[in-house]
């Protein structure tokens, strides 16, 4: 009996284990992280509003069920589609059992809507207040985030649910003889049918009362006038109709109810034809009527109040309120001395490109096959050599392991973490145009301050799958020259995988076996999943937005990655829809990650934001305050990117208050062009360490020039800071409209249209080598824009994008030199220009090196025989002859010493 009971218990263990193995993972997952309160109220409060809504569905439908099972003897299905079935062999109690089986399902997919609607739920029950009203209905805001959501879902979930029972019972009733239509005498049914369906119906019709009801606050999100959000035909005919259609609707469910005391059949009829008469005229042909022949030939005038309504609600939606103006007229003249005053600038220009940057790192500095970098970030730092702004990136575990060692105990034993970073300053280069590695190698070297004490990464944003850590097979830490050094874990990332239902959970759910056949999982041992930071941060707070790429930080000698998250809605009233589908949006939340434990923090950082305020409610211990944030992490704080662009698309339109101005889209803005790899792009911001205009403190933020809609000049550009104390200050600095400032895509232009420029690209563009000119940084110095682009060359067999020029200019002359500050020495006039010596494709074996090389002469004299030369050797290779070529060139570095 006992071993009967034994097995009893493990058969029970091991369904519940097959049907609740995501849970239990789920939860032992994040008990382990400290997030066991966000598990149990998610899931406690979806079984709870999925046993709520089923037990809600099921009063309506098994009582539907049960009247309907006792019409069964009078039944008669004959050559109906129902009599295929041959349902005469059931008896009325099988029967009932069977409806009773059909209604039950039919209730479990009405209860699944609301299990998948937590977040929803949590919403409409902790709800705040934003103490300001819409100016339509008089509600506070935080109706139509929190509460109007939830009420519709019920409504419109309800109303298909007796819709579909009602049209059910319908069929069944027709198709059984229990109820046919004949002509003049109506329905021929007998009463407790005729009772049964009007009672549904009316049912029905009180549901669509009240959606009608709630369909005027729908009007809020109208798209049918001039702008976003109810319109003066909306106001002025949808809504009195709605309420028409409410009243009418509601009539109509009352006459239906009467049906069960006396018929009425006609007059239902009757109504509601005159009710589906009122809605297409009065929700269709009448608003257009309206809107033609009276909103149109008075649109400004008719729609001014709901365009300001529009206005105001976007702009606090998206913050824009917020952003100060500021004027910049830019009409002074860019100097050296202007240069020289702000030289920290200048050193932190951005001239790699991170698109071509992270093929170099691979080339350079991902060592072994198992290691990889996936992603360039950009970020500041205090050196021992100043404020610089750096870029880097996490040598991380690949994928994919090397095909000799790509064995289940090496992929999930041995081979658990990346090693170290690359770090280079984003302005300054190394030898032969690679950047300057100021951390590399491993382990890793640094020539700053900027020590790595801890660089194991066993968590980052490449999840190659899981790991188990602490076995008897040790790590592979790092390679030294041609032996490996190995280690333990020795942090508190992973979670125990210590007995046999541990394993075996994780071993189901992987479906990998292995776990339960090695002997080298040990007391101790611990399993580390979804260690990518994307998923680690969305399973521990899926009710919050993420950036899309988290950033790493080294700050005490550890690495962490930073990902910030939002807050958002797409029911705030009267606020334009964005790309992104949401019409609010704040930056709520910085979350720190941990590359060595995993451990994820949540600080909050708008405490304002009634969004929040909720989720704070809800798991009152999972946000910590900004306080409490760590310096060190404080100094890599960074507006994100997203809302950057989001802000920028709605200010480009939204800057406009005036309400003629804005109907006419007098003064749209847009992101400006640039050229890249042959093509036309949209520029993205970029970062910047800069002085901005009237201030002395070097500070890091992120810009974007603007430009006017079909125009290229530059009519204003956006800044956000991002270092405390002013970190969220957005400011947008307006140009001058009357005077000319060239934008990006005037300057591609005028790079393009320099003939020497063009001749030299071209030409190495040929040669067995790419050229890709990098983005374009336009840069506020002072009262003045100065402009520089990077030059990169790609050799055909060798995939290291190096930096051999750059591009420099106020605005009026061009120059391109080998370095910014050579560019920016011959642009003012201080030093003379760079001859180039590019060489035909099959002209020598070393093509990279040679076409490649940068030479100054040493006199003036030297450098008029030198440009002679080289003017004679261009025609000779315009001509095509090769030999000429030649030797002028041998005779260029005669001259020059370089024999």
């Amino acid at each position: 009996m006992k071993k009967q009971l034994g097995f009893g218990v493990l058969f029970l263990l091991f369904i519940i284990l097959l049907s609740f193995s995501d849970w239990i993972m789920e939860w032992i997952w994040l008990d382990n992280l400290g997030y066991e309160q966000v598990f149990m109220t998610i899931k406690t409060t979806q079984i709870l509003l999925l046993a709520g809504a089923l037990l809600v569905a099921l009063l309506y439908v098994l009582p539907n069920m049960h009247f309907l099972a006792k019409q069964f003897p009078s039944f008669s299905f004959g050559n109906s589609p129902l009599g295929q079935l041959d349902l005469s062999r059931f008896n009325e109690s099988q029967f009932r059992k069977v409806l009773f089986g059909i209604g039950t399902l039919i209730s479990l997919f009405f209860a699944f809507a609301f299990f998948m609607r937590w977040d929803t739920y949590f919403r409409f029950h902790w709800n705040e207040t934003f103490n300001q009203v819409d100016p339509v209905f008089g509600n506070d805001l935080g109706f139509y985030l929190f509460r109007l959501p939830f009420i519709e879902i019920i409504q419109n979930s309800m109303i298909v649910l007796v819709f579909f029972i009602t049209f059910l019972l319908l069929l069944v009733y027709i198709y059984s003889g229990a109820l046919s239509i004949q002509g003049k005498s109506g329905i021929m049914a007998r009463s407790g049918i005729t009772k049964h369906l009007s009672l549904n119906v009316g049912f029905w019709l009180l549901l669509l009362s009240w959606g009608y009801y709630l369909e005027r606050y729908r009007l809020l999100y109208s798209e049918s006038g001039v702008v976003y959000g109810a319109s003066y035909t909306d106001i002025y005919v949808q809504l009195p109709v709605l309420w028409i259609l409410c009243f009418a609707t509601l009539l109509l469910a009352l006459i239906a109810f009467f049906q069960i005391y006396k018929r009425q059949f006609r007059l239902l009829m009757i109504g509601g034809v005159v009710t589906v008469g009122i809605g297409i005229l009065g929700l269709g042909v009448l608003p257009a009527a309206v809107q033609k022949f009276i909103v149109e030939p008075n649109e400004l005038e008719l729609e001014t109040p709901y365009m300001e309504n529009n206005i105001e609600q976007t702009r606090q939606a998206y913050d824009l309120d917020s952003i100060t103006e500021r004027n910049y007229d830019a009409g002074g003249s860019l100097t050296w001395e202007k240069l020289q005053d702000n030289q920290a600038t200048l050193d932190n220009i951005r001239l790699w490109d991170p698109r071509l940057l992270i093929q170099t790192y691979r080339q350079l500095q991902e060592i072994r096959l198992y290691y990889q970098f996936f992603n360039v970030d950009v970020d500041r730092y205090h050196t021992n050599e100043g404020y610089l702004q750096m870029m880097l990136s996490a040598r991380e575990l690949s994928n994919d392991l090397p095909e000799q060692a790509d064995t289940w105990v090496n992929r999930h034993l041995q081979y658990t973490h990346g090693y170290g970073l690359v770090m280079s300053p984003v302005a300054q280069e190394g030898q032969q145009g690679d950047p300057r590695l100021v951390i590399k190698d491993l382990p890793p070297v640094s020539e700053l301050n900027l020590e790595v004490t801890q660089p194991s990464i066993y968590y980052g944003e490449n999840d190659p799958g899981y790991k188990i850590v602490n076995t008897d097979v040790q790590e592979l830490d790092y390679p030294k020259g041609d032996e490996n050094v190995y280690t333990s874990y020795d942090g508190e990332g992973g979670v125990s995988i210590d007995n046999f239902f541990e394993k075996l959970l994780y071993a189901y759910q992987f479906g990998d076996m292995n776990m339960l056949l090695t002997d080298y999982i040990r007391d101790g041992s611990k399993i580390q999943f979804w260690r990518g930071v994307q998923e680690r941060v969305r399973r521990i707070a899926p009710f919050l937005r993420f950036e899309d790429d988290p950033y790493l930080v080294l700050s005490d000698g550890k690495l962490y990655w930073m990902q910030d998250a939002y807050t958002t809605s797409k029911d705030y009233p009267y606020s334009e829809t964005s790309i992104s589908g949401i019409n609010y949006i704040r930056n709520s939340v910085k979350v720190v990650v941990d590359a060595y434990n995993g451990s994820v923090d949540f600080y909050a950082v708008d405490e304002d934001d009634p969004v929040l305020k909720v989720y704070r409610d809800i798991f009152p211990d999972m946000f910590k305050t900004l306080d409490e944030m760590p310096e060190g992490f404080k100094d890599h704080v960074r507006y994100p990117k997203t809302l950057f662009e989001i802000q920028m698309e709605m200010y480009n339109t939204y800057h406009m208050t005036n309400p003629q101005v804005f109907y006419n889209n007098e003064d749209l803005w847009t992101r400006p062009n640039e050229k890249y790899g042959g093509e036309q792009l949209k520029m993205e911001p970029y970062p910047l360490l800069t002085k901005l205009p009237g201030e002395e403190e070097l500070q890091y933020v992120t810009i974007s020039p603007l430009t006017p809609n079909n125009r290229d000049n530059m009519i204003a550009w956006m800044v956000a800071r991002s270092d405390f104390p002013y970190y969220g200050q957005v400011e947008v600095f307006k140009l001058p409209k009357e005077r000319l400032i060239l934008g990006p895509a005037q300057i591609e232009a005028k790079i393009d249209q320099d003939t020497d420029i063009s001749r030299q690209l071209s030409l190495w563009d040929q040669r067995g080598s790419q050229v890709i000119r990098g983005n374009l940084m336009v840069l506020p110095i002072e009262d003045a824009f100065l402009y520089v682009e990077p030059v990169f060359l790609i050799a055909d067999d060798l995939d290291i994008p190096q930096l051999q020029r750059v591009i420099a200019t106020t605005g009026e002359r061009v120059v391109m030199e080998p370095t910014l500050d050579m560019a920016l020495e011959q642009l003012f006039g201080k030093s003379p220009p760079t001859p180039v010596t590019p060489q035909p494709i099959a002209a020598q074996a070393d093509t990279t090196t040679m076409s490649t090389a940068q030479v100054i002469p040493a006199s003036t004299q030297e450098f008029n025989e030198v440009q002679k030369l080289w003017e004679e050797a261009q025609q000779a290779l315009n001509n095509g002859n090769w030999q000429q070529w030649g030797e002028k060139m041998d005779q260029i570095k005669e001259l020059l010493g370089q024999n």
